[in-house]
């Protein structure tokens, strides 16, 4: 009987082991440059209501659209990880896969199969950075 406890302490534990990773790497809250971070540290309503996002240990945030983590690998020879998500726009939801690759201090870069910073539309790959002194409401 005391086994059965233990599966399912560790049954309601596993869920749990994503969220922690992303954290080992993704502390804070990031823009897409020095020059959003700044935007966003006035006024982060007003930044997330003219339809930005940011990136955040729970996934990528904003006003109507969001991407949560739903699973995360740290790589075994890289200092990266490749995560999968849950993306909800107005209407839909699908899932997204992307790379999350450390590039400097308080850098991120972000790639996806579908997109690359260099693209007409990145949709959410690209560098994104961190904006010391700014916090999730």
């Amino acid at each position: 009987m005391r086994i059965n406890g233990l599966v399912v302490a560790a049954a309601i534990l596993i869920p749990a082991a994503p969220a922690v990773a992303q954290q080992d790497m993704i502390k804070g809250v990031y823009a897409r440059s020095p020059e959003q971070c700044a935007e966003a540290k006035k006024d982060f309503d007003g930044f997330i209501g003219n339809g930005e996002t940011v990136l955040t240990a729970r996934g990528i945030e904003g006003i109507e659209y969001n991407c949560e983590f739903v699973d995360w690998k740290k790589a075994t020879r890289s200092i990266g990880a490749v995560a999968t998500m849950l993306c909800e726009e107005p209407g839909y939801a699908y899932p997204e896969v992307y790379a999350f690759m450390p590039r400097a201090e308080g850098e991120i870069e972000v790639s996806s199969p579908l997109t690359s910073a260099a693209s007409d539309n990145p949709g959410n790959a690209g560098v994104y950075y961190l904006c010391e002194g700014v916090k999730m409401p």
